[in-house]
């Protein structure tokens, strides 16, 4: 027999003649020819080559003598390494010219499907059957099967979803489930897949979908139908074309079952006879397992919606529940090949219910498959796909690596887990990062996780972000299936599943249940091949058996086919109801699983419990050494169970065995005694432990059965692979895996060995720390004091017991213990006597320190190495945030000493932390800013040239705490504090992260341009502090979301914050300190001077907590606008007192501004204006006032610029200077507008309604200096604007073209603004697409414009939303266009977006840009330009016709009074609805109520309430009750007649009146708006209907001269009482009582 095998001693002779006939990568082969003959010799090459060639060798040694197969040669010489196989002569199939004469093609067809017949009987499946691959005999024209280096003896195999370059098998001849791509697994019946589409070929010339693309072929294979080949070549006769079209069936159950069919069927053709349904004689010689889902149309359709959704962002994910058995895992496979047609990747994980390492860790699996895909990339796309995850992980690739051995190859960077007790929320975004990297809409990824009921809180904590939206994946779609009935109510699942069905945009939840008896009856019609009527009649009388579970199904069919009740007949299988009916009566469905297993040979039945015992799914390698068997004999044991169906072949690039459902494990498993099962885990346990890759398995094992060790040496060698498996757990954050097993090892560890009990208290109180079980960790550290003999060597514990005690809010224990082990590690800790001066004593030394020596000495030297200072360091980093609200002086000296460290010893990244808070030491101790800013300066510079990540990202976020605003500009603040907040949360600090966000808060809250931008900060925040647990920084968070709904005008002040004052002072000053913040600026800015006294008098006594946070500058500023307030009305008793704490805060804020002019000079200006008012020197505040305007009119600081213009304007006007200060009043109107004070809007306009009007034209803040006289002739702003009006209305009356329109008004716009450039869109009426003009001539989209940079689209899509002219000072450094791809890489660029409205509708767009300065347009000079645009809008729809411009410009008082009725129009309007307001409808009515008196008819009136509106708002928040309200008042107006009235009467209540109609006729409209508004389905599940419904009460009345309208409200107002007392969703009407004759 012709293999590996040699003769000792002998040689190989040598061929007379040697032929190459194939050569690859993979294999060589040859024909030798011999004096004697000739033979054809394969060598297998590349890695795995011997491997590849047992097995080959293997396979046709079990095909030994089997007709038309090749063969080994018989007698052959023997080559080391190679098959030396009998030379049959001929050609391949592939070299023949094609097609065949289709007589031929028959007679080949059928000796070949003997041949795979044959092969299959012998256990054998080919898996890549194709023309190459069979060769023909030269003389008898026979085929011959070749090549076995893919052939199984599994008879089922699943393939993974793989990269399209490393799918086994010939791609144009592939059987669809041999892509992986349908989950379906792969048996006999995908070679007979493969011998269709090689009879395709033969018959017609090509293989079915052609060659080529592999990925087109792979899609064709999944989802196209090929022509059939009877009219691809008409010579093929009908019968033969089915019989090709039969074999390529995209599912395996409607193909030929058998290759005997197949045979069957050609012999009929070649005799000439008729073939009416192919493969109705096919024999079903397989288990009984389904290829398709039967029964579930539904789900997949839902399924296929999920994923449509989740590649348009709108879902998350979907989750499968079910009870086992109902095909969870079968229906998440559905998804492949929807996927696949998208061009994207499935990857899969599965959870083992025995195992908990990390080789059994689903997401792990799933994340190292997606990986083998982009390792089978090409190098270009592998480089983009590196350098986006490198640039996403930054420090935490070495985590990434360590975790996934994929991603190490990837990303070639060495694995570094880095510090475990930041690992797991490190890990966690890792693997966000990576999803991110990798998943878009172009190559979506479907990430399908299967039984989460066997995952940690860790693993699903990986999940979490994703499924509750905290953080967005584009073109993913995560999937999840899990039992229902083993996630009970401790299960961590059981809170997350809780919270994403209460979630809005939260994943899909889908519960699968049994089959219904129609999915039952199409199941086993597909199953057994069966008519529907016949499968519905077996399916009824076996329900009552399964109950419809398709698990339970499967198994009671085979056994009733095992035991012969149900037999194979012709066309089909047939049963007596009588036999069967008795056998069913008896059967229990459990049982038959152990009953099939029992009647397996003995081995067989050995292997599958070292299966079972070692999990659900095995690799062969590790099974081989678990059972101490040779491959050869593994495959030949197991085989019998993969012929019962039991067990499936996984092939992902590592063979694996599983079992096909976790029930056959669990059935294994519970028949096992105690006392086998122990004795099988044990030497399991001894036998893995010898190897080194099987050690986590070997723990496992030893876990299972520990008790029952009893050598010492063994128990030793089991407490170090407990240590090493903890250790691996430990490094990727599975703290409850690391915690068994170091409980397990703390057992059996010699009392006499307290090094090892040490190493190992101390690995388990980090771990108890970690999973939260905090009294348990207490324990622990005490055991840890009694074995630790030196500090050093607990300093690592006692840092966590610090952190544990604090987390308790046992703040005074944590705090000693910290400072006793700091004791005890040799730093002298000063007693409270001397604190102070010794805090004194390290400032002075510190200050000749940074003094004398630089940066650049600190890089010069070594880091620390003494272990005594590295134990303190440690603890200090620990102990700073109980010192922090426990004992703020105790704070001070840890910050000194760690920086005296810093100073002494060198740099440390453990340092850097403690040293960061030494800034705040020197501002709140010495109130020297300057030294504070350049020691953190210096420590971020040292951290940063040093690379100490993610030490680096805490001293950033110190440095903008602290320092940053007090020199740098807000600005730039903000961005560096959105890169610490990045850093921080890739570092895992998460506390931090989110105390980063306080910077962003109040740092935007001065200087964006929107109040939108600090609101949707805010949101971003409280997400944050709820997802991590900080209750004390949500609450915080939630003080600036209300000051942001009250400046809005959404809510008022509420007084219950001001009521939890007195309690929070004693908990919670930080809270506290943000809440009197936040409303003496309220109180600022809507002018309740009581209000802003009472709140900054109670914040100034928290200021020296808070010294180094910018808000206590905002804080002093509002003392200051309060004192002055109060120095006006002051007697003289106070007057002195007050003036004096007044200067004195003036003089702090004058330090301040010499040090950051762009953020204090101006408020410096303010409140020395202030202070001149106060104490009367008029000059001096007007000129303060005045350069406060200028100096602020350059900056984006929208509530400080409008609060100077409005207290400016206040002094005017109240020394009588009225033209002056209305109009600066106007201008402090436009800009609280601009920044979305609302609330304050409306309390300017309610107090000077003119200002409205005004505002338009206001005057600028700051006024250039005047030319000296005589020097040039004085052309002012607003003449400039005239010159621009009347050169545009000469272009608009000239120009009828557009191209020469825009040509001519930009000229025109650019002297007249100064634009650098300008640019006209027009907008689609039809597509309301924008249309860009280009320099060619013609017009592109706004999307393209963008791609181009022609211009920001961003700024076009905020001005299409607002329908407001936008002004843009710096689109650089705006946070509403930033983000632009058009601003990137811009210095500055000021910008103006006009909307155009013609006859209400949005038509065009004027952009106006200037790249030159920054503010370069303005609110104050829009008049004019708006002038241009109004124009631009009548010309351009060519409906109106101008009046002269030059008349209009100069008759004033005509402009007013157009401006007036333009105000009066949009005064009648409800801005939210579009519906009339309350002044519109109460003019209606009254005018009507005197119409139908004077014509004696009926008035009627219905009012309109939303049902339970509080609570939607509650639910879903006020900007969907906004949407809510547009939507039903949509309705209502719809609704109503031509001559009826719909107005907003207030809140959620709407009114309608209805000239001349009676009661009756109003009820019936009435009830018509209710159904209709119920019709809308508006989802509203607090209320009783779940939809938004409204009640409706309805009056009608004939005025009379006694009567008023008063009366008719008040009739509709208590039918509507009525209605809602009477359970609302409903009309009531009110019939008045008859008039008095």
């Amino acid at each position: 027999m012709g293999s590996e095998r040699r003769t000792p001693g002998r040689d190989p002779p040598v061929a007379v003649h040697t032929e190459l006939l194939h050569e690859s990568e993979r294999t060589r082969v040859s024909r030798l020819v011999f004096p004697a003959g000739s033979v054809i010799r394969k060598e297998p090459l590349g890695p795995g080559a011997q491997c590849r060639l047992r097995r080959e060798v293997a396979v046709l040694e079990r095909l030994s003598g089997a007709e038309g197969v090749g063969q080994l040669a018989a007698g052959a010489p023997s080559f080391p390494g190679s098959l030396v196989l009998a030379d049959v002569g001929g050609t391949a199939l592939s070299e023949r010219t094609t097609p065949w004469d289709p007589a031929r093609l028959v007679e080949l067809g059928e000796l070949l499907a003997r041949a795979v017949a044959e092969m299959h009987r012998r256990g054998v499946v080919h898996r890549d059957i194709n023309p190459a691959n069979i060769l023909v005999s030269s003389g008898g024209h026979v085929p011959y099967l070749i090549d076995f280096a893919l052939a199984t003896v599994f008879t089922a195999v699943q393939p993974a979803f793989l990269h399209h370059r490393e799918i086994v098998g010939t791609v144009p001849y592939l059987a669809p489930e041999q892509t992986g791509r349908t989950g379906r697994p792969v048996d006999q019946r995908a070679d007979l897949y493969a011998v269709g589409a090689t009879l395709y070929e033969l018959a017609t010339g090509a293989p079915p979908f052609g060659a080529g693309d592999p990925l087109r072929l792979i899609h064709d294979h999944l989802a196209r139908i090929p022509v059939p080949p009877s009219v691809v070549n008409p010579a093929v006769p009908a019968a033969l074309s089915a019989i090709i079209m039969h074999l390529l069936a995209k599912e395996p159950d409607d193909r030929y079952q058998s290759a005997d069919g197949l045979v069957h069927d050609l012999a009929l053709v070649r005799r000439g006879a008729t073939v009416v349904h192919p493969g109705e004689h096919d024999l079903l010689d397989r288990p009984l397992t389904p290829s398709r889902l039967a029964g579930r149309d539904r789900e997949i359709d839902e399924l296929q919606e999920v994923f449509a959704e989740a590649m348009a962002d709108r879902c998350p994910g979907v989750l499968l529940g079910g009870m086992p058995g109902v095909g969870k895992t079968s229906l998440a496979n559905e998804l492949r090949p929807v996927v696949a047609g998208a061009d994207g990747w499935f990857v899969t994980g599965k959870f083992d219910q025995l195992r908990r390492d990390r080789e059994y860790d689903g997401v792990l699996q799933a994340f190292r498959a997606l990986g083998r895909l982009l390792l089978a990339e090409p190098e270009e796309c592998l480089a983009e796909a590196r350098d986006r995850m490198l640039r996403a992980l930054g420090p935490n690739a070495g985590l990434a690596a360590a975790a996934v051995p994929e991603l190490a190859a990837l990303l070639k960077v060495r694995p570094e887990p880095g510090d475990p007790m930041t690992a797991q929320v490190r890990a966690q975004n890792n693997a966000v990062e990576v999803l991110r990297a990798v998943a878009s809409r172009k190559r979506p990824v479907v990430f399908f996780i299967d039984d989460l009921q066997w995952a940690g809180r860790t693993e699903l904590g990986i999940l979490d972000p994703i499924l509750s939206g905290t953080e967005h994946i584009e073109g993913l779609l995560l999937v999840g299936t899990y039992r229902d009935s083993e996630v009970d109510a401790a299960h961590p699942l059981t809170p997350m599943l809780a919270r994403w069905r209460r979630q809005r945009a939260g994943p899909r939840l889908l519960w699968v249940g049994n089959l219904t008896p129609e999915g039952q009856a199409a199941m086993v019609a597909d199953l057994l091949h069966l008519d529907l009527g016949r499968a519905a009649e077996l399916a009824r009388l076996i329900a009552p058996s399964t109950g419809g579970n398709p698990c339970d199904t499967m198994e009671l069919l085979g056994a009733l086919r095992h035991d012969g009740i149900l037999a194979p007949c012709e066309g089909g299988w047939r049963w007596e109801q009588t036999t069967l009916r008795r056998r069913l009566h008896h059967v229990e469905v459990p049982g038959l699983s152990t009953a099939r297993m029992a009647s397996l040979p003995p081995g067989t039945r050995e292997t599958l419990v070292v299966m079972a015992c070692l999990a659900s799914r095995v690799e062969m390698g590790l099974l081989e050494v678990a059972t101490g068997l040779a491959g050869d004999e593994l495959e030949r044991r197991l085989a019998p169970a993969f012929a019962a169906g039991l067990l499936v072949l996984e092939s992902d690039g590592r063979r694996s065995v599983r079992f096909r459902h976790d029930r056959t494990q669990e059935s294994v498993l519970d028949g096992l005694t105690s006392r086998v099962g122990q004795a099988v885990r044990l030497g399991l346990a001894r036998r893995l432990a010898d190897r080194h890759e099987f050690f986590a398995a070997a723990a496992e094992q030893y876990l299972l059965v520990a008790d029952a060790v009893h050598a010492e040496q063994e128990r030793q060698l089991m407490v170090g692979l407990f240590r090493w498996t903890a250790d691996r757990a430990r490094m990727l954050s599975d703290y409850p895996l690391a915690g068994k097993f170091l409980t397990a090892a703390v057992k059996f560890i010699d009392p006499t060995d307290t090094d090892q009990l040490l190493a190992v208290h101390i690995d388990r109180h980090a771990a108890l720390y970690s999973l939260g079980r905090l009294e348990e960790a207490d324990e622990e550290y005490q055991a840890i004091s009694r074995l630790c003999t030196h500090p050093v060597g607990c300093a690592a514990a006692t840092a966590v017991q610090v952190s544990s005690l604090f987390n308790r809010h046992r703040v005074s224990e944590a705090l000693r213990l910290g400072l006793e082990a700091l004791q005890n590690l040799g730093l002298a800790v000063p007693d409270r006597d001397h604190l102070d001066a010794e805090i004194d004593r390290g400032l002075d030394e510190l200050y000749q320190w940074i003094d004398q020596t630089s940066a650049s000495d600190d890089l010069c030297r070594p880091e620390i190495s003494d272990r005594l200072r590295l134990g303190a360091i440690q603890i200090i980093d620990r102990v700073m945030s109980p010192a922090f609200y426990g004992d703020q002086t105790m704070l001070a000296w840890l910050a000194v000493t760690t920086l005296r460290m810093w100073a002494r010893d060198g740099p440390d990244p453990a340092l850097v932390g403690p040293c960061g808070c030494g800034g705040s030491v020197i501002i709140s101790r010495r109130h020297d800013y300057p030294t504070a800013y350049r020691m953190m300066r210096r420590i971020l510079e040292v951290s940063r040239m040093r690379g100490y990540e993610p030490h680096l990202w805490l001293a950033q976020f110190l440095y903008v705490a602290f320092a940053g605003h007090w020199f740098d500009p807000l600005e730039d603040n903000v961005p560096a504090a959105r890169r610490a907040l990045e850093g921080l949360v890739r570092g895992g600090d998460l506390q931090n992260a989110c105390h980063t966000h306080y910077v962003l808060i109040y740092n935007l809250l001065d200087s964006a341009s929107s109040l939108d931008v600090v609101a949707a900060e805010v949101d971003e925040a409280i997400a944050f502090a709820v997802r991590i647990g900080n209750g004390q920084a949500e609450d915080a968070f939630r003080t600036y979301r209300q000051l942001a709904r009250v400046l809005r005008g959404e809510a008022a002040e509420p007084a219950a914050d001001e009521a939890a004052v007195p309690s929070l002072l004693a908990t919670d000053l930080a809270v506290v300190f943000h809440l009197h913040v936040a409303w003496a600026l309220a109180a600022a800015i809507l002018g309740r001077p009581a209000d802003l006294d009472r709140h900054t008098a109670a914040v100034m006594p928290l200021l020296p907590t808070f010294e180094t946070n910018y808000p206590t500058a905002v804080a002093r500023v509002l003392r200051m606008l309060a004192l002055a307030g109060r120095v006006r009305a002051a007697d003289e008793g106070e007057h002195d007192a007050l003036v004096a704490e007044l200067d004195e805060l003036v003089a702090w804020l004058a330090k301040r501004a010499v040090d950051a002019p762009v953020n204090f000079s101006h408020l410096l200006r303010l409140v020395e204006a202030e202070r001149a008012w106060a104490v009367g020197d008029f000059r001096t505040a007007v000129y303060a006032f005045d350069v406060a305007q200028r100096e602020a009119a350059g900056r984006t600081r929208p509530w400080h610029r409008a609060l100077i213009l409005e207290r400016a304007a206040r002094f005017y006007l109240a020394h009588g200077i009225e033209e002056a200060g209305r109009g600066l009043l106007a201008a402090a109107r436009s800009q609280y507008a601009a920044w979305g004070a609302a609330a304050k809007v409306s309390q300017l306009d309610y107090a000077h309604p003119a200002l409205r009007i005004e505002s338009a034209g206001a005057l600028p803040a700051a006024q250039p200096p005047a030319q000296p006289a005589g020097s040039r002739v004085t052309v002012t702003t607003g003449t400039v604007d005239l010159l621009g009006v009347v050169a545009a209305s000469q272009t608009l009356s000239s120009e009828t073209g557009i191209d020469g329109l825009r040509s001519k008004l930009g000229g025109v716009l650019r002297d007249m603004t100064g634009a650098t450039g300008v640019c006209l869109l027009l907008r689609d009426r039809e597509e309301r697409g924008w249309s860009v003009p280009v320099d060619d001539g013609g017009a592109v989209s706004l999307e393209e414009a963008g791609r181009r940079r022609l211009l920001p689209p961003s700024v076009i899509w905020y001005a299409e939303r607002t329908h407001e002219p936008v002004v843009v000072a710096d689109a650089t450094r705006d946070d509403r266009f930033v983000r632009d791809p058009y601003v990137t890489g811009l210095d500055r660029c000021s910008l103006l977006a006009i909307p155009i409205m013609i006859q209400g509708e949005l038509r065009a767009m004027l952009l106006l840009e200037n790249r030159l300065i920054r503010g370069a347009f303005t609110t104050e000079r829009l008049e004019g330009i708006m002038l241009i645009a109004g124009q631009l809008a009548v010309s351009l729809d060519n409906a109106l016709v101008y009046a002269s411009l030059e008349r209009k410009v100069a008759e004033r008082t005509e402009q007013l009074a157009t401006a007036n009725r333009r105000l009066e129009q949009l005064s009648a309007t409800d801005p939210l609805t579009g519906l009339a307001n309350r002044r519109q409808l109460d003019e209606v009515l009254d005018a009507e109520w005197h119409r139908a008196q004077r014509q004696a008819t009926p008035l009627a009136l219905a009012m309109i309430d939303i049902d339970h509106f509080k609570s939607y708002n509650d639910h879903y928040g006020h900007a969907a009750g906004d949407r809510c309200l547009q939507r039903v008042a949509a309705c209502v107006d719809a609704g109503t007649r031509h001559n009826d009235l719909a107005a907003r009467y207030g809140g959620e209540e709407f009114a309608v009146v209805m000239p001349g109609t009676d009661t009756a006729t109003a009820a019936h409209i009435a009830h018509r708006l209710r159904a209709a508004i119920a019709e809308l389905a508006e989802p509203h599940p607090p209320a009783t209907e779940w939809i938004v419904t409204v009640s409706i009460g309805v009056a009608a009345i004939t005025p009379t001269r006694d009567d008023d309208t008063a009366a008719l409200v008040e009739l509709a107002d208590a039918a509507l009482y009525r209605a809602k007392s009477a359970g609302r969703n409903r009309v009531e009407a009110t019939h008045p009582l008859p008039t008095p004759q």
